[in-house]
């Protein structure tokens, strides 16, 4: 077996790969929110207004909020914010009940190769959850579910960042947000979203917090605003020779490709998902060192050289894919440009 399919046969359970992020980010003494950020395993091997949108699904919510106002928890609520939103995201509506908790679908927001998508858990009995007791000490509440998996026909890989937050403590719902990166261009398809119960985690315990099974279908149908940068710049990383392939940009994230003109070669073990410390050196020489920021008009930048992505080995070289969502909306005209590495790249709208 060569070491391509060896790498096609890696796979990663989530919790390995949120291990995997707490290690980088304890690495950068930077303290870990109660976020859950994972690879998912490659699945082969490893328009209209927002009163016109049609939504589907096992029921239906009444309460149809738009883009901006089910994002505004998760990106912020300005203005500016606002108006991006609701121009390229899309109000859902769709929900299921199951054991006395309805889950909904409030909105999408995407481009070329991410989405996030928003969802509100209400209790049908309209009283509150019981989260006091989880204390202050995160950013997001200590949950998880033990399964979940949105599908829309997006055979490959994906990274991202999932989570729990209570948007009005004193209602009877909690919020879930799930942001990914997909290898490959997101179809706008009917996507099929499966949730299984509710876990809490938290001071080293482990309970059940909601039982039930639920099950949702709607629409990919963000507008993609995506731009692509000029490609085809060179640069050294690490000593070996580098070609960025591609960059893409919207308000919502980056995503930036690029190959090395060397093979990484992986662990004999590494189709059973342990990393090894050689396979972490190799993985930060490829991936990890390559540093990216976004630079503001306004003289700020944002880091995003710890961002998710992919490494593959192919014909002697290593092909990566890196970037996410952004914590925040960015306007297209306020961004001046995209460092990756040594190269700047201006970004002109």
């Amino acid at each position: 077996m060569n070491y391509k399919e060896k790498l096609d046969n890696i796979r990663f359970t989530p919790e390995q790969k949120a291990d995997m992020v707490e290690q980088i980010l304890a690495a950068q003494s930077q303290p870990v929110p109660y976020k859950r950020k994972f690879h998912l395993p490659r699945m082969a091997v490893i328009g209209v207004a927002a009163a016109m949108v049609l939504t589907i699904g096992a029921g239906a919510s009444s309460a149809l909020h738009s883009a901006g106002e089910a994002f505004a928890g998760v990106f912020g609520g300005s203005a500016a914010e606002t108006e991006i939103i609701d121009k390229i995201g899309r109000p859902i509506g769709a929900s299921d009940s199951n054991n006395g908790v309805t889950i909904t679908a409030d909105a999408i927001i995407g481009d070329k190769y991410h989405y996030a998508i928003t969802y509100t858990i209400a209790k049908d009995d309209g009283t509150a959850f019981d989260v006091d007791n989880f204390g202050s000490d995160y950013l997001h509440l200590p949950l998880m579910f033990e399964q979940q998996d949105t599908y829309f026909g997006n055979m490959g890989g994906a990274h991202g960042t999932s989570y729990f937050y209570d948007a009005d403590p004193n209602d009877n719902t909690i919020q879930f947000v799930e942001m990914r990166e997909t290898d490959h261009e997101i179809p706008h398809n009917t996507a099929k979203a499966t949730f299984e119960n509710i876990r809490m985690q938290y001071n080293g315990q482990d309970d059940m917090f909601i039982e039930g099974k639920w099950k949702l279908k709607f629409e990919m149908n963000f507008e993609d605003t995506a731009i692509s940068l000029p490609a085809g710049q060179t640069m050294q990383l690490n000593g070996m020779d580098m070609e960025i392939n591609a960059i893409t940009l919207s308000p919502i994230a980056l995503r930036v490709d690029y190959s090395v003109d060397s093979e990484i070669k992986w662990d004999e073990n590494a189709k059973s998902g342990r990393v090894s410390e050689k396979d972490r050196k190799s993985q930060q020489k490829y991936f990890e060192d390559l540093s990216i920021f976004v630079n503001k008009k306004d003289g700020t930048s944002i880091d995003l050289s710890l961002s998710g992505g992919s490494v593959k080995p192919e014909n002697g070289k290593t092909i990566c894919q890196k970037g996410e969502v952004f914590a925040q909306i960015l306007p297209l005209e306020d961004i001046a440009s995209i460092t990756v590495g040594e190269l700047e790249i201006p970004v002109n709208v």
